[in-house]
């Protein structure tokens, strides 16, 4: 594995861990003030954004939480799927730059 993947991989799981804690911190904040405002929603779908979305469904499936808030249900499994999208062309850009110049491939 090359030191941009390793990289990468080590980020992808650093935002899903921290997401995954947040969701957890929330969820105690919020058993023991039943009205309190913990972390906003805004934050959440931030983290998503910026990788963390496998994270937060883990969270919501492991904690039950926000499980019935319509952004999570609708814009979580969005972001999701552009962030798998994008990982599957990034991938496939990175690992056609193995092609040597002339067309072909390099021997094995």
């Amino acid at each position: 594995m090359t030191k941009d993947l390793y990289i990468a991989l080590i980020y992808i799981i650093f935002i899903n861990a921290v997401t995954l804690i947040m969701f957890y911190v929330d969820k105690q904040e919020h058993k023991r003030h039943h009205h309190a405002h913990g972390i906003s929603s805004h934050t959440f779908l931030t983290f998503a954004v910026l990788g963390g979305s496998i994270g937060e469904l883990l969270g919501m499936l492991i904690f039950h939480h926000k499980r019935h808030h319509k952004e999570f249900k609708v814009l979580l499994p969005i972001i999701l799927a552009a962030q798998i999208i994008i990982i599957l062309i990034v991938l496939r850009m990175y690992f056609s730059t193995e092609v040597v110049d002339n067309g072909t491939l390099p021997p094995a």
